[in-house]
């Protein structure tokens, strides 16, 4: 049992905020999901930000990439100002039709993703269904379900996995988990650590959501889900110098990819898009045209 029921209520009646050019909300089965789209007709990649993480934490990643490609960039439900609705349970299943609905919606026919950590799973449900919607899947520290599943048990404090307290624990300490997080992401002297924690709890500050229990306890009923993709092209990124998974086989997604392309960023945490975005754009540059 999950206690997502009470984020649900939290938000139930909370209407998201309207932001500037080139944001929007799109309806669907699972709520509105707040989409920054730098539109055009260049091949198209779809990034979705690793809570706290929000949108505004990728802008120079998109801006980056923009120059030859359509960014589409989306908060799933329980980040940032795409609010959950009583639907949406955290599931590998729900992230991959979430997915497959914003294409549809879009009208995107064939996509490259980047995703990253637990968003990994959703990429890859998504790609197992419909193999042929996707060129290629760019994930960072996104382990085997199992490794994900140690990683929480060490890194997660038990009251955050507990349902319903978790959840009310979690809304009262939103702000100062974010600020926690970085710490311990990044590595001790980066110089995005007060700027990342900055933007993510100004979010929260605003209204914005970081639904941590409810996305860690809907993942931890999928852990034992037969994830198996051979179809489509994927590159992991490792970022080595993240604490939180410093005893993380980063080799062990490829008992779900087999063909996994693993690259290691040495001197990067959680985050080596976001890190070292010029490296990691030429990196998709090569191998997606």
């Amino acid at each position: 049992m999950t206690g997502n029921i009470i984020d649900n209520l939290r938000y139930t009646w909370k209407s998201p905020p309207k932001f500037g050019e080139d944001f929007f909300y799109l309806n669907t089965d699972y709520g509105k999901i707040r989409v920054f789209d730098t539109k055009g007709n260049l091949p198209v990649i779809i990034n979705v930000p690793d809570g706290p993480n929000v949108i505004e934490h990728q802008f120079h990643l998109i801006k980056s990439l923009s120059k030859d490609y359509r960014v589409i960039c989306f908060e799933y439900p329980g980040l940032g100002f795409s609010f959950p609705n009583n639907k949406y349970d955290y599931s590998f299943e729900s992230g991959a039709n979430l997915l497959n609905q914003v294409m549809k919606i879009l009208k995107l026919k064939k996509v490259s993703l980047l995703f990253s950590c637990s968003n990994g799973y959703y990429a890859i449900q998504a790609a197992m269904k419909n193999p042929d919607k996707f060129n290629h899947i760019f994930l960072s520290q996104t382990p085997s379900t199992g490794g994900l599943l140690k990683w929480t048990e060490k890194s997660i404090p038990s009251l955050i996995k507990t349902p319903f307290i978790g959840q009310l624990t979690n809304a009262i300490y939103a702000k100062k988990f974010a600020g926690i997080w970085y710490k311990y992401a990044l590595p001790k002297e980066s110089l995005h650590q007060l700027n990342f924690t900055e933007i993510a709890q100004t979010s929260i500050h605003k209204g914005g959501c970081f639904c941590l229990s409810s996305l860690v306890q809907g993942l931890k009923k999928d852990s034992n889900t037969l994830l198996k993709l051979n179809e489509v092209p994927t590159t992991l990124v490792w970022g080595s110098s993240d604490f939180t998974h410093r005893k993380t086989d980063k080799t062990s997604i490829k008992s779900h990819i087999n063909n996994c392309e693993i690259i290691e960023f040495k001197d990067c945490g959680h985050f080596p898009e976001l890190e070292r975005t010029n490296d990691y754009v030429k990196l998709i540059k090569e191998r997606i045209m």
